[in-house]
């Protein structure tokens, strides 16, 4: 267990903390810019957004976070399955989640003031499930594989 927190709490989660706040400001300004003026809904503007958003992260996590020196188009691939599980595990929780929140603080709220709180809830949820993910499957280094 010691192990395991040392590798998880090491110089790649300060990097990619701050390599995700880059993200995350941009993947929200997209977010609700095309939830309100496009009317792409809950959906369609998280996904889109996370989708525009995923190719910078991958280069710079890649490069930077976790030096991977696996071939691009592997780590590419596990890095989208982690994008994608991250994504409909943390967005599907939030809408629910977020409405029972605001229902148990007695807070009625219209739906589209719910859903851009989901979102902003879903970011968080997303980011720690993402870390763990990049870190451990998408960005892990053979020579990382070999010793666990």
């Amino acid at each position: 267990m010691k192990s395991f927190i040392k590798k998880f709490f090491d110089k790649s989660l300060l990097l990619f903390l701050i390599i995700g706040a880059c993200n995350t400001v941009l993947s929200l300004a997209l977010q609700f810019a095309l939830f309100n003026w496009a009317h792409f809904g809950y959906w369609g503007s998280s996904a889109t957004a996370f989708a525009i958003c995923s190719v910078s992260s991958f280069y710079f996590n890649k490069k930077y976070s976790f030096k991977n020196t696996e071939k691009v188009w592997i780590t590419a691939l596990r890095f989208a399955l982690v994008i994608a599980v991250c994504y409909v595990l943390a967005y599907y929780v939030a809408q629910p989640l977020t409405s029972w929140l605001l229902n148990a603080l007695g807070w009625t709220l219209e739906s589209k003031i719910t859903d851009q709180i989901a979102m902003l809830v879903g970011q968080v949820i997303f980011t720690l499930l993402n870390y763990t993910g990049q870190k451990f499957f998408a960005f892990k280094n053979q020579e990382d594989k070999k010793e666990g």
